[in-house]
């Protein structure tokens, strides 16, 4: 089992790389790495459900790039499509895509508290850790009670099909409503409770984490300089 320090640092030197390269088949092969590490692990499905918001921004922006930007046009015969527009637009669909693709199998392999641990070994400002705590327990809170608020819509009929567009809209607005107002009211409890237990803003944590073997630090120098590699290989690339 990889170290989780390994593997957060590894993730971050990817994404790096990827967001700099100048071609668009290095990020569209560590994409493809990235699906069959999912298929290995047993989470593909977990992984695709989270991908497709990413996926969706990336087409959406290849869209655009492809209908704005360049001045060769492409006729196909209904709107004007720029040459220059869909190459580097599907350069940055690629980048977002394979970023993407890391980032959400980094997660979905390794628990929020080794992450949280790995970045306060790293030295990132405490600040950050718990903002990022809170965040990822609060999205958490957020699905729960909306699923709750839905549920409890559903069984007064509010998502009838009987009902009209205006009907629907309502009981969605009613819905968001009471998740704000049930949010703040979670947030102030979650509060209170952590200052009962000890927490206090400024609160200095220790950082006792055991060294790593030599197996990790030799596998995080082989895929860091792959990864350098990669990046100079995609430089020289014309």
């Amino acid at each position: 089992m990889t170290d989780t320090r390994i593997k957060l640092m590894v993730s971050f030197l990817l994404i790096i790389a990827i967001t700099s390269m100048k071609h668009w088949y290095f990020p569209i092969a560590v994409s493809a790495f990235c699906i069959i590490f999912a298929h290995k692990f047993g989470i593909l499905g977990d992984y695709s459900k989270k991908l497709v918001f990413p996926f969706v921004l990336a087409l959406f922006i290849l869209t655009v790039q492809g209908f704005t930007y360049g001045t060769n046009i492409i006729n196909i015969g209904i709107i004007p499509v720029y040459e220059e527009g869909l190459e580097y637009g599907f350069l940055i669909f690629s980048r977002v895509f394979a970023s993407a693709s890391v980032l959400i199998l980094l997660m979905l392999t390794t628990s929020e508290n080794e992450l949280l641990d790995s970045m306060r070994y790293f030295g990132i400002p405490i600040t950050i850790i718990e903002i990022s705590s809170f965040m990822s327990r609060y999205i958490r809170t957020f699905w729960g009670e909306g699923k709750k608020l839905k549920l409890a819509q559903e069984s007064r009929c509010g998502f009838s099909r009987n009902a009209g567009f205006t009907k629907q809209m309502q009981n969605i607005a009613s819905i968001s409503g009471a998740l704000i107002t049930r949010a703040f009211a979670r947030s102030e409890e979650v509060y209170r409770a952590m200052l009962s237990r000890g927490w206090k803003p400024d609160l200095k944590y220790s950082i006792d984490c055991h060294p790593l073997n030599k197996r990790d630090v030799v596998l995080g120098i082989v895929l860091s300089s792959g990864i350098i590699a990669i990046l100079g290989f995609d430089r020289l690339v014309t």
